[in-house]
C-alpha cells in the first residue's frame, strides 16, 4: 500500500500543509492540556484535597510543564517530521500520565481508570492528522502502557475486570485507526480537488487575461482631429464584456461610428462582439449609410446568430462635416445624445426599430437626418450608465444624463467621460451591475 495518493508535483504542497495543521492542532492541544491540568489543580486543591497526593503532582506538573515548552519551542519547528516528532511525544505523555493517575487512587479508580485512558487516547490520536500507522503506534503504546501498569498496580481486581478494560482499549484503538485511515485518504483527496481547482482556475485566469486584452484591443483609443476629439471609456462588468464601439474617417468631411451592446456578459458576449467586430469593419470598407449598415448587420446577427437567442442593440451615425449634417440609426438602443451648444438644448436620438437577434425581418432601411452646428456634443452610451442602481435601487437614469450632460458641456471630453464614470460609480457605490461604454464626440468650430 502506498503511503501517498497525492501526486509527486503536489507532494510538497501537501507536506507543507500538513505541517502547518500539525503545528496548529498540537498548539491547541497544548492550550487544553495547561487548562485541563490547572483546573484540575484547581479542583483538586478546592473540593478534592484528599485525592490530590504527592504521588499526583510529577504528572500534573510535568504535563503543564512540557505543554508550555512545546508552545514556547513552537516557532523554531517547521518540517513536517519535526512538527510529528513534536505531537507524538507530547500524545504519548498525556497517554502515560492518563495511566498513571489510573493507578494513583485505588480506592475510586478501580472501574474508572479505563476512562481516563481513553479520554486522553481519543483526543491524542483524533484531534491530530495522524496517518493509520502513527494512530496505530499510539493506540499501541497505550494498550502496553496499561496491561503494564494494572499488572504491577494495587488497582488490578480481577481478570474479569481487566480482561474488558483490555479489550475496550483494543476496540478504542481499532476504531481510531478505521477513522484515521479513512480520514488520511479523505484529507489527501481533498487536497488533490482543491489544488487541482487551484491549476485550473490559474490557466483559466490567464486565458481570461488574454482574451481579455485580445478584446481590448478591439476598443479605440480616445483622439484628438481638427474635425472633432473623441473620447473613450469602456469598464466592462467582468473580464469580458458585450459592449463594443467603433469609429472611422470615411475621408476628410466624414465621421462614421457604431456603438454595440450585446445582451448578457462574460465570454458569450465576448465572442459574439468579436465576431461583430470583424463584420462592421467589412460594412464599414463599403461605404454604407448608418442605416443601410445596421440593417446588413441585422441580417447577419439573424443568419448566423439568430438560433442562439443572442441579442444586441446598436447605434449608427454618420457625421458631414462638410455639409452639417448627421445621419443617425438605431437599433433597440437607449435614446443617444446630441448637444447644441449654441442653444445649450439636448436632442434625442431615439431607436426606430426592434434591436437585432429578434428574428423580426423589418424591410425599411431605418435612418434619420437632423442639421448639428461645429461645437455641438454627441454622447454616445449603453445602458450600463443610464440602468446603474444605487443602494435603494434607484436608477441612474436618462435625467440625470441629461443633466449631468448640461452642466458639464464646457469641459474636454475626456475629463467629460471620466467626470460621468465617477459620478456614476458613486452613484452605484461600486455595485456595477452591467457593462459601460461611454463615447464622447465633440465637434470643432
Amino acid at each position: 500500500m502506498k503511503k501517498y495518493i497525492v501526486p509527486q508535483q503536489f507532494l510538497a504542497g501537501y507536506q507543507d500543509e500538513l505541517s502547518r495543521l500539525f503545528h496548529r492542532r498540537i498548539n491547541l492541544y497544548c492550550y487544553i492540556a495547561i487548562l485541563v491540568f490547572s483546573f484540575e489543580v484547581v479542583l483538586g486543591f478546592i473540593f478534592f484535597r484528599r485525592l490530590l497526593s504527592a504521588k499526583d503532582m510529577p504528572g500534573i506538573i510535568g504535563g503543564i510543564l512540557f505543554s508550555a515548552v512545546l508552545l514556547v519551542t513552537a516557532p523554531l519547528v517547521k518540517s513536517l517530521r519535526a512538527q510529528k516528532t513534536r505531537a507524538f511525544f507530547f500524545s504519548l505523555l498525556l497517554v502515560l500520565i492518563s495511566v498513571l493517575a489510573a493507578t494513583a487512587h485505588p480506592d475510586i479508580m478501580v472501574y474508572m481508570g479505563i476512562g481516563l485512558v481513553l479520554l486522553a487516547l481519543f483526543p491524542s490520536v483524533l484531534l491530530l492528522p495522524w496517518n493509520w500507522i502513527e494512530a496505530a503506534l499510539i493506540g499501541l503504546f497505550a494498550i502496553i502502557n496499561f496491561i503494564w501498569v494494572y499488572r504491577l498496580s494495587d488497582t488490578f481486581v480481577n481478570n474479569e475486570i481487566f480482561g474488558i478494560n483490555v479489550i475496550l482499549l483494543s476496540v478504542a484503538v481499532s476504531i481510531c485507526v478505521i477513522i484515521k485511515r479513512s480520514e488520511e485518504i479523505l484529507r489527501q483527496k481533498d487536497f488533490i480537488f482543491q489544488n487541482e481547482i487551484e491549476e485550473k482556475n490559474s490557466i483559466m485566469t490567464k486565458e481570461l487575461e488574454l482574451a481579455r486584452k485580445i478584446h481590448k484591443s478591439l476598443i479605440p483609443h480616445s483622439i484628438k482631429d481638427d474635425l472633432a476629439d473623441i473620447a473613450v471609456t469602456y469598464k466592462p462588468m467582468f473580464y469580458l464584456g458585450g459592449d463594443y464601439a467603433k469609429f472611422h474617417f470615411l475621408d476628410r468631411n466624414r465621421l462614421i461610428f457604431v456603438l454595440i451592446d450585446v445582451t448578457g456578459h462574460g465570454v458569450s458576449a465576448a465572442l459574439l462582439v468579436n465576431r461583430v467586430h470583424t463584420e462592421i469593419e467589412q460594412l464599414i470598407r463599403e461605404d454604407l449609410l448608418p442605416g443601410e449598415l445596421l440593417k446588413r448587420l441585422e441580417e447577419f446577427i439573424n443568419r448566423d446568430f439568430g438560433h442562439m437567442g443572442m441579442l444586441l442593440t446598436a447605434f449608427c451615425g454618420l457625421l458631414d462635416f462638410a455639409n452639417n449634417c448627421l445621419v443617425y440609426s438605431n437599433h433597440g438602443h437607449p435614446p443617444q445624445i446630441l448637444f447644441q451648444a449654441s442653444g445649450k438644448k439636448i436632442v434625442l436620438m431615439k431607436s426606430q426599430t426592434f434591436l437585432m437577434g429578434v428574428g423580426l425581418e423589418v424591410a425599411d432601411v431605418c435612418h434619420n437626418e437632423i442639421s448639428f452646428e461645429k461645437g455641438d456634443r454627441i454622447i454616445l452610451f449603453t445602458d450600463g450608465i443610464i440602468e446603474a442602481r444605487n443602494r435603494h435601487d434607484d436608477f441612474f437614469g436618462r435625467k440625470r444624463l441629461e443633466s449631468f450632460a448640461k452642466n458639464n458641456i464646457s469641459i474636454d471630453p475626456v475629463e467629460f467621460n471620466d467626470k460621468l464614470m465617477k459620478t456614476v460609480k458613486d452613484f452605484q457605490a461600486d455595485r456595477q451591475e452591467d457593462d459601460i461604454f461611454l463615447l464622447t464626440i465633440q465637434t470643432k468650430k
